[in-house]
């Protein structure tokens, strides 16, 4: 009797596996498998909603050759219209078909081997936390053993443990980078992860802005601190006239930092950061951040000034060109010559020993050929000129009022030349004096003074 009402079930089987897929064969049962916990559930429901008693569950495995399930089989349902179905061992597709009275139905899912025994082991870096899991769910009282990895490295973390509520166990933070096994079991079953520990950075100070109002930074393993004590001194190495408002005691805010007043003068200070009986200690060097103008190329303290100027009337070329002046560290000291110098005036010397040695050229009569010279009866006889004396007076007079009509000339050129450069000045200042040495060799051709054959000279007896 046994065997056939087992008969009936694969026949019963294999007719609803072809409906497979279809929620509800008839309109009047609804089924669905809930895989959100290793444990399977099937749901069986009427067309209201309304939670079906005593309806029949069979289970199948879809690929029968390939693979298996040990939950499949038949099933009733309880009150709650549910079947509680066990994990699988292996990922497997299963087909779930439900009967009750005349109707029927079914779905097909996939069933996903639960994770199983897990550990994880989170903050490394700091103090680390072992959390165990069975199946993705919390393990209590799970076994937890921990050992270097290296049996010549040391950790204080190592020995057994035992998870807490939440599947957790703390460990303390690494002294020193090391490398760990953590080992965790239960109910029979066992996990093991190598995990690399890094010692935590501890506490840690910085300062920035060494060049205005510094600003002290006081962390420990990378998190502000507040509330730690800052104490600024002056270095050991500082100049023993060395001095800085900042030094004193202060202590951090929330973010873990102190503001300090900018230096007035450089300095070197020594700042320490005391936590939870931990210190630490840096020697800085605060600056005023000026720097000399002196230091500074003299084309970039030009553009400098010319930036501080505002706009003016006429132009900025008036103000540059004095600053330039006053502030070239090119320019010459006084004793170095140059225009208005003392060598302007050796060189005016010059000019007026020239214009005395051209008096002196060949050709020109020497001193003792005048009437005035030493030698006076060696002078022009009466007749070398149509009126004697009175000529030379009147050539002397004219030249006079040459050299006049010249000087006025040149006041005009002067007054004309005031935006020429020097160099035109000098070009027109010999011209004129080319201008007179002509006037000069006329007046003499003119006056037809030259010496007589018996004065001797070139070209003489």
């Amino acid at each position: 009797m046994k065997g056939r009402t087992t008969a009936v079930l694969l026949v019963a089987v294999v007719a609803l596996g072809a409906m497979a897929g279809v929620a509800a064969a008839d309109g009047h049962l609804n089924v669905s498998v809930e895989t959100d916990d290793a444990e399977p559930t099937v749901n069986v429901t009427d067309e209201n909603g309304t939670a079906v008693e005593n309806a029949t569950v069979v289970v199948s495995v879809v690929d029968a050759e390939n693979e298996s399930y040990a939950g499949a089989g038949e099933y009733e349902t309880d009150a709650n219209g549910t079947v509680d179905l066990p994990a699988p061992e292996e990922d497997v597709t299963v087909e779930v078909t439900v009967a009750s009275g005349n109707d029927t139905a079914s779905t097909t899912v996939d069933l996903e081997a639960p994770d199983g025994l897990e550990l994880g082991v989170e903050n490394t870096d700091g103090e680390p936390v072992v959390t165990v899991t069975d199946n993705d769910t919390a393990v209590e009282n799970a076994s937890v053993n921990v050992t270097t990895a290296d049996e010549n490295a040391s950790y204080a973390g190592t020995g057994d443990y035992e998870t807490d509520a939440n599947g957790t166990v703390d460990l303390p933070a690494a002294e020193e980078d090391v490398t760990v096994n953590v080992t965790a079991e239960y109910e029979n079953e066992s996990v093991t992860e190598t995990v690399d520990l890094e010692a935590p950075d501890g506490l840690e100070l910085d300062v920035e802005n060494t060049d205005g109002e510094p600003v002290v930074t006081v962390t420990d393993n990378d998190t502000a601190v507040e509330n730690a004590s800052v104490v600024v001194a002056l270095a050991d190495d500082a100049d023993e006239n060395a001095s800085y408002a900042g030094t004193g005691d202060y202590e951090t805010d929330e973010n873990g930092t102190v503001d300090l007043p900018a230096a007035e003068e450089d300095v070197t200070v020594e700042i320490t950061a005391e936590y939870e009986n931990e210190t630490v200690s840096t020697t800085v060097d605060l600056t005023t951040g000026e720097e000399a103008d002196e230091e500074q190329p003299f084309g970039l303290q030009v553009r400098e000034f010319i930036e501080s100027l505002e706009d003016r009337e006429g132009g900025i070329g008036a103000a540059v060109s004095d600053f330039v002046t006053e502030n070239n560290p090119g320019n010459a000291p006084d004793h170095a010559g140059g225009p208005g110098g003392p060598d302007d005036a050796d060189d005016a010397d010059d000019e007026d020993a020239d214009a005395e040695n051209e008096s002196d050229a060949p050709g020109n009569a020497p001193d003792h050929a005048g009437p005035n010279g030493d030698d006076g009866e060696r002078g022009p006889p009466d007749h070398a000129g149509p009126d004697g004396d009175d000529d030379a007076d009147d050539e002397d007079a004219e030249e006079d009022d040459a050299e006049e009509d010249d000087a006025e000339e040149d006041d005009a050129e002067e007054d004309d030349a005031d935006d020429e450069d020097a160099e035109e000045d000098d070009a027109e200042e010999d011209d004129e004096e080319d201008e007179d040495d002509e006037e000069d060799e006329d007046d003499e051709d003119d006056g037809e003074r030259g010496p007589p054959d018996h004065a001797g000279g070139p070209g003489g007896n």
